[in-house]
């Protein structure tokens, strides 16, 4: 036997073999497929539309990727992985979409007359089966795994960007707040003010009003901190020089 039929023999083998873990794979997620048909069956009206929509989404997948094994030129360039996958994906889906299932029949034939492989009975050895099998499985596992970590970061990302939009737009409305509020010497109020009290008494009385209320708008902290006024300071003055007076006078008797 020469080194080009070792070769041969080595990819026939490995296209049967492929073809069969195509087919088991199929089959199991065939089954998939009817467990979620039942699911919708018996799910209430709107989870049973929420499942039903991303049924008919994954159908919808399936056909796209199946619609090309219709044409010769895709067969005509087609690796034994390509034929390895559609093969996977019409049997997973032939039982419930009819364009599924013409693709299934189209493929047995194609793979038959190219490749003189049976996809139902390939003939491949059941050992390297089983191994090729638990390759797929442990890669599909490590992929699920994958996007579930995938999905969980991205929903972490989108809570912190949330809570730093929410932050943010609470420090905006409390700076437009602050903005909005007058201070509580507002030169506009104050104007007001005076143009209210405007011939309601006499010249004096009004300004002693605009006094009071000046001080009546001054932050509290700004009034602990004010210097006291004449008017007090003149009372401590007075009632310091009767104190003296009333001191020396007790003294002289």
């Amino acid at each position: 036997m020469s080194e080009a039929d070792g070769m041969d023999e080595a990819v026939d083998g490995a296209m049967r073999t492929g073809l069969m873990v195509a087919a088991r794979i199929g089959e199991q997620l065939a089954r998939m497929r009817e467990e979620e048909q039942r699911t919708i069956a018996t799910a209430e009206e709107q989870r049973a539309r929420l499942l039903q929509e991303r049924f008919d989404a994954q159908r919808a997948a399936a056909r796209a990727q199946l619609a090309p094994t219709a044409r010769d030129d895709w067969w005509d360039k087609a690796t034994p992985h390509m034929i390895e996958q559609a093969h996977q994906t019409a049997t997973a889906w032939k039982a419930y979409d009819p364009e599924a299932a013409q693709a299934s029949d189209h493929i047995r034939n194609q793979v038959q007359a190219r490749y003189g492989i049976d996809v139902n009975n390939t003939g491949a050895d059941e050992a390297s089966v089983s191994a090729a099998l638990t390759r797929a499985q442990q890669a599909r596992t490590e992929t699920d795994n994958e996007r579930t970590k995938a999905a969980a970061a991205a929903r972490t990302d989108e809570a912190v960007v949330g809570a730093a939009v929410a932050g943010a737009n609470r420090q905006d409305k409390a700076a437009q707040k602050t903005q909005e509020e007058p201070g509580y010497d507002s030169p506009q109020r104050r104007q007001q003010l005076e143009e209210s009290l405007e011939g309601k008494g006499d010249r004096e009385a009004v300004n002693s009003r605009l006094l009071a209320d000046k001080h009546q708008g001054t932050p509290p902290t700004a009034a602990v901190a004010q210097k006291p006024s004449l008017a007090k300071t003149s009372k401590m003055t007075k009632q310091s020089g009767t104190d003296k007076t009333l001191e020396r006078g007790g003294l002289e008797r």
